[in-house]
């Protein structure tokens, strides 16, 4: 009986001692999980307090919660990325390439906006293929709510739009417009591309411009103009609706009421110029003094356009070459031969009839006037 309650009590203290250690084993591993979870808040929170400072352009503050996070968690995707974007805003491209480039290790399946970036960085076949890779993964994510959640739980990215895809498409199309015009098989790239960018968003103004862009290079004038028409008429007017108020607030959204990027439509500018569309040209500039009226180039190339357009418009050319040279000065701006263009048009378009009679007048009115005094003593 006495071995019996032995053999019991051993097992029983065996029991509890295994039930300990898996108690134990359960808090450790709770104890693990929730400080992964706190560092993961943690480096969210670092992350969201480094993107409202970006926001707010105090860099040298945000750079330190960058590298907070990254100190935390040296391979997290959203503090490279995150980083990255503050590198470009303080010129630092390299350094910038460097993070995207590990956030691409670290995570090459999902979240399109790095390769997206990478595209922009890089020349040549090499932002090809970043930005394919991004259109890839921006049309499983779109296709895929399974993609969504792969995208968000590996990075902070928005879900890709049909603009998005064919903005993308656009990039690709560009380059093989600029930096690989001279390949092979340049112009039936481009077409393809520039064919995809439409199909996946008839309604992107970017798109059709890249089209007229492309026809312009062939030399397909007519085309081009039908092109560039159609994509300027996607933004302009309604644009020009809000500015006059013809648009009652409550119709729009002030964010979405032109979503081409200000750098486009000076591109849209070139192109009209190019094109021989000088009064559109115009219009489509005139817009982007509303937002900026510290850009030289928009200034010149409203004088440029009507300097093109004839003498009639020679006073307004006079007008906005004169303001480009102010905003020039004004801004520290650094383009020798920009400057030297704006120089020799305003020479050569001379002063103001307005101009010369009125120092005329005045000149007149100063000697009768010293005449009179003489007189008088």
């Amino acid at each position: 009986m006495g071995k019996k309650n032995i053999k019991k009590k051993q097992k029983k203290s065996l029991l509890q001692d295994e039930q300990q250690k898996a108690a134990k084993t359960v808090t450790s591993v709770v104890a693990e999980d929730k400080k992964e979870t706190d560092a993961a808040h943690s480096i969210d929170r670092l992350l969201d307090k480094a993107e409202q400072l970006i926001d707010e352009f105090n860099y040298e503050l945000a750079q330190k919660f960058c590298q907070r996070a990254l100190e935390t968690e040296p391979d997290n995707v959203r503090a490279l990325e995150t980083s990255a974007s503050l590198l470009l805003e303080l010129g630092n491209a390299e350094s910038a390439k460097h993070c995207l480039g590990r956030a691409v290790e670290v995570c090459p399946e999902s979240g399109f906006s790095k390769y997206m970036t990478l595209g922009q960085l890089m020349e040549g076949a090499t932002a090809v293929q970043c930005y394919q890779k991004g259109i890839e993964l921006m049309i499983k994510e779109k296709e895929s709510k399974e993609a969504e959640e792969v995208a968000a739980a590996c990075s902070n990215d928005r879900s890709a739009s049909e603009k998005d895809i064919s903005s993308a498409y656009c990039a690709i199309a560009e380059i093989y417009l600029t930096d690989c015009c001279f390949d092979d098989q340049a112009e039936e790239k481009c077409k393809e591309f520039v064919e995809k960018a439409i199909a996946s968003d008839p309604d992107n103004a970017e798109a059709w411009q890249v089209k007229a862009s492309f026809l312009m290079s062939k030399n397909e004038k007519e085309e081009a103009k039908a092109a560039m028409k159609k994509s300027v008429s996607l933004w302009l007017p309604k644009l020009q609706a809000v500015d006059t108020g013809e648009l009652p607030e409550e119709e729009f959204d002030p964010v979405e009421v032109c979503s081409v990027p200000y750098t486009a439509r000076v591109q849209s500018g070139k192109i009209l110029i190019e094109m021989e569309e000088y009064e559109e040209a115009t219009e489509v500039l005139e817009t982007l003094l509303d937002e900026d009226d510290e850009v030289p180039d928009v200034w010149y190339l409203l004088g440029w356009a009507n300097y093109l357009h004839g003498k009639e418009y020679y006073s307004n050319s006079r007008h906005y070459l004169q303001k480009a040279k102010e905003v020039y000065v004004k801004v520290k701006y650094e383009d020798a031969e920009l400057l030297g263009h704006i120089d020799e048009l305003i020479q050569e378009l001379g002063p103001d009839d307005a101009e010369e009679t009125e120092n005329g007048t005045v000149g007149n009115l100063e000697i009768e006037s010293s005449g009179e005094e003489d007189m008088d003593q």
